[in-house]
């Protein structure tokens, strides 16, 4: 009785049994929730109560193996993906609250499109109003002159006022209903401009001597082939002092001492700090910039749109001549458009606005043969065989 009681009962109550179990006594246990009463039987005069936690009859579950929770998990993301691409299809009603909120905003009954709609014809005189026409493109040149115009001393005084660019992209991948990621990528300026950023300093690989005297004159602080490789192993040249390593693709298999120590500044070919051409590598990274390709989170008010993609960059200023900002610009354009995936039908950059980030709201659209704005170039090749 005594030891039976040691396993039901709470091992700090171990003391009390032992005073009231007899051997020459019997005792019935009453199994209560979540109390164990002890009442004699046939014997008076000790009635022992004691608390207790829940006792569970029920058996432990063992834990699937790891073959099973590895099958559930893949089923259970795959049916994740298919509700999140069925309510992007067919999205449930807003509540009636928001869709208030969203009338006092402005925003209307249905939700915006990301992407503004180009369905009205396009003008054929000098004047019209944009209400019933859809909106002009102009050359890069055209909207430097409008910008000036604008920005002049006598108007809103920013003559030499920071050109952006900003561009839109249809994401969609090679596959139906897949899409490319945001991402990343070095654009060089071929005619640099003043705008808050420090030269960087450049350090060569490649074997050719022609190659380093080509990487030097393009701004390269240094280049070298194998024996800048061993003094670099060996401590003799300080990296902390560089900001890019770029290698030529002759010399990537004998930079491996290198990769402990450069670390995430090692060369490689997808971060786009191997090529061929050291010329435009180096002047990429000396006066480039970082571009970002963003896609649009979720927003209130809007259609979800997962093919959309957007990205600003600045390509001049308005004192500059308009042939090196135009230079600017379509390194911009054939820079980014090496993303584009590989598929047959539709374009990658779909508009491009050229805009300065100050009073002036108004952005003006650019037309060029980078851009793959294919309606407005059939409405051309309509003028053309008319005239």
């Amino acid at each position: 009785m005594s030891r039976l009681c040691h396993h039901l009962l709470k091992p700090g109550l171990s003391s009390c049994i032992n005073s009231i179990s007899n051997p020459t006594s019997r005792y019935m246990i009453h199994f209560g929730d979540p109390v164990v009463r002890l009442s004699p039987v046939g014997i008076g005069g000790i009635t022992g109560m004691f608390s207790m936690l829940q006792l569970h009859t029920s058996a432990v579950v063992e834990r699937a193996r790891q073959s099973t929770r590895i099958r559930k998990r893949k089923v259970y993301l795959e049916n994740k993906k298919k509700k999140e691409e069925r309510l992007r299809k067919n999205p449930p009603p807003l509540p009636r609250k928001v869709q208030l909120m969203l009338k006092a905003r402005g925003f209307g009954n249905k939700p915006l499109d990301w992407r503004k709609a180009d369905e009205k014809p396009f003008p054929l005189d000098d004047v019209w109003d944009e209400q019933f026409f859809s909106w002009r493109r102009l050359s890069i040149s055209q909207a430097l002159d409008c910008l000036r115009e604008h920005y002049h001393p006598s108007m809103l005084n920013n003559p030499d006022g920071i050109v952006y660019a900003r561009l839109e992209f249809d994401m969609s991948g090679a596959k139906k209903d897949r899409y490319i990621d945001s991402f990343s990528k070095m654009i060089p300026l071929y005619h640099p401009f003043e705008r808050g950023v420090s030269e960087k300093s450049i350090m060569v690989f490649a074997k050719s001597e022609e190659t380093w005297r080509k990487a030097k004159s393009a701004g390269a602080e240094r280049a070298g082939g194998t024996e800048l490789i061993e003094d670099i192993a060996k401590g003799k040249v300080e990296v902390v002092d560089y900001d890019y390593f770029l290698a030529h693709e002759d010399i990537v298999l004998e930079l491996k001492p290198l990769l402990g120590i450069l670390r995430e500044k090692f060369p490689k070919k997808p971060s786009g700090t191997v090529g061929t051409d050291i010329e435009k590598l180096v002047k990429t990274y000396t006066n480039g910039q970082m571009v970002e390709v963003r896609k649009p989170k979720s927003t209130l008010g809007y259609n979800e749109d997962p093919s959309f993609g957007y990205c600003e960059a600045m390509i001049g200023r308005l004192g500059m001549k308009s042939e090196d900002i135009e230079v600017n610009f379509t390194s911009l354009l054939q820079s980014l458009k090496e993303s584009a995936p590989s598929r047959k039908t539709g374009g990658f950059v779909t508009r491009a606005d050229v805009f300065v980030d100050d009073q002036l709201k108004s952005r003006f659209c650019v037309h060029d043969d980078l851009i793959d704005d294919k309606r407005y170039k059939k409405h051309l090749e309509s003028l053309n065989v008319t005239n």
